[in-house]
């Protein structure tokens, strides 16, 4: 019974993949980490079988944290599958060979005023795997850098005035999006911001009925992408110009680049890519009503994975239509 009602009412915050690319990593608004195979899956898709009541789309892990609390970010590194809660974030040391999550191995307390005890919930990690530095926007409106080998925060970037949503790394910057309506570019060398977007002052990007925060940011070494209630749009990292703007009809919550295109999804039943031009290439249905994450690679298998309002995950082995979805839990 206990599934069937979190069959109706899960949501996939956050995704990751194993730094082997043999596995995908499913974080629930129910405190559960759902496991599922990439070399599974992409055999499956190769087989092309088409009775979906055959293929491996049942987690081969569920595992409950203890906090039982949201899991709003992932991230791994290293043997480590990292967890953002409230105000936290834990380590748990992942064994690819037996395909189990053991104990929490560490533990690193955020910083935070006590008006944010409650609410500072760890948004979105983006980790910088040379420098093994973890960023994570948060609930407080900072963005904290923390260093994975001793476990300390070495940085606090504090320029948003409301809480941040997501985070973006490339070529040494970075760029945060917040429900303030502004993205923010930071030098990590640098306690305060380099650059500053604000899409709803553009008159061609405003929207004003679904409001003015920044939803998702993506970057670059040369371009960015970002949206949430503001339209859709590309912007030249140099000149902070926008060359492009979307036609994306709902508010945004993911982005990001992908070999030659650029992808979009949120509050919509698809997710478009699009060229630098705006043109839509391909438009993929889904089974979410909304999307809250996408996690892809290239190698050693192709698999882009998408995760929202719904305890099924699109999976796309080649990156233009829906194969395969997952399901969290068995069916009735």
């Amino acid at each position: 019974m206990a599934d069937i009602k979190k069959r109706f009412y899960t949501s996939i915050l956050s995704q990751a993949i194993s730094t082997d690319g043999k596995y995908l990593f499913c974080g629930s608004n129910f405190g559960e980490i759902l496991v599922f195979s990439i070399e599974n899956i992409s055999s499956c898709s190769e087989n092309s079988i088409t009775d979906t009541d055959k293929l491996p789309t049942e987690p081969q892990l569920v595992f409950q944290i203890p906090e039982r609390c949201q899991v709003y970010s992932l991230a791994f590194h290293k043997d480590f599958i990292i967890v953002g809660l409230n105000g936290e974030i834990s380590g748990y040391q992942w064994n690819g060979k037996t395909a189990t999550i053991g104990k929490k191995a560490w533990t690193v307390k955020l910083p935070s005023a006590a008006e944010y005890t409650d609410v500072n919930e760890v948004n979105y990690f983006w980790l910088d795997k040379e420098a093994e530095i973890l960023y994570a926007g948060c609930g407080d409106n900072i963005l904290y850098a923390v260093s994975l080998e001793d476990g300390r925060v070495v940085r606090q970037y504090q320029g948003h005035q409301d809480y941040i949503h997501c985070v973006s790394g490339c070529g040494g910057k970075i760029a945060t999006a917040s429900e303030d309506g502004s993205v923010l570019l930071w030098d990590p060398r640098q306690n305060k911001f380099t650059g500053k977007i604000e899409p709803h002052t553009r008159q061609q990007l405003n929207r004003s009925e679904f409001g003015k925060w920044q939803g998702t940011v993506s970057i670059t070494d040369d371009w960015l992408v970002c949206g949430g209630g503001p339209r859709f749009s590309l912007w030249h990292l140099r000149s902070l110009e926008c060359t492009t703007d979307f036609n994306f009809p709902d508010r945004l919550h993911v982005s990001g680049f992908i070999e030659d295109v650029i992808y979009a999804a949120g509050d919509y039943k698809n997710l478009y890519q699009y060229n630098f031009s705006g043109d839509i290439t391909a438009e993929i249905p889904l089974s979410a009503p909304a999307v809250y994450s996408v996690v892809h690679q290239t190698e050693p298998i192709r698999c882009m994975a998408i995760a929202g309002a719904s305890s099924q995950v699109d999976v796309c082995t080649n990156f233009s239509y829906r194969d395969i979805v997952l399901n969290a839990y068995k069916k009735c």
